[in-house]
């Protein structure tokens, strides 16, 4: 056995698990028969903004309590670079949305991106917006326990 550094290209839109052939390069054959070859498995390090499954990108994006009630428009990340998004009015947290062939992969096999939204609070309030959080609070008709815990 011999250790080695090998430079080897990844091509574009290879997935995790793919395998990548390295003709000639593995164990040298018995006799006088040529070297056999090298497979790779490819594996991700994590990524701080997706989550990778197969060719599917899933990332979080926070939203302001506000944005979710009113809807907003926001620029999401993909691996081509952003793009615009428009989130609908009364989306609630966990929400999934699909963006179709902004995943892994190559030409028509490309994977999708999914955007979850995770609806982020402010880390503390002034006395002018908790004396509005007070006011919905006042008018608002949502109870959101109203069906908590009857089902069980």
């Amino acid at each position: 056995r011999q250790q080695r550094t090998l430079k080897v290209k990844i091509p574009a839109g290879v997935i995790e698990g793919e395998r990548i052939r390295l003709k000639g390069q593995g164990a040298p054959g018995i006799g006088d028969a040529p070297a056999g070859d090298l497979y790779l498995q490819v594996r991700f390090a994590p990524h701080p903004l997706y989550l990778v499954e197969g060719a599917t990108l899933t990332i979080t994006v926070p939203i302001a309590p506000w944005e979710a009630a009113l809807g907003c428009k926001l620029t999401v990340p993909t691996l081509e670079g952003g793009i615009n998004l428009t989130v609908p009015a009364n989306s609630q947290n966990g929400k999934r949305m699909r963006i179709k062939g902004r995943g892994l992969g190559k030409g028509d096999n490309r994977g999708d991106l999914y955007v979850v939204l995770r609806i982020s609070m402010p880390p503390a309030a002034t006395d002018s917006e908790q004396a509005l959080w007070r006011q919905l609070s006042e008018v608002s008709s949502y109870d959101p326990r109203e069906h908590w815990g009857k089902n069980v």
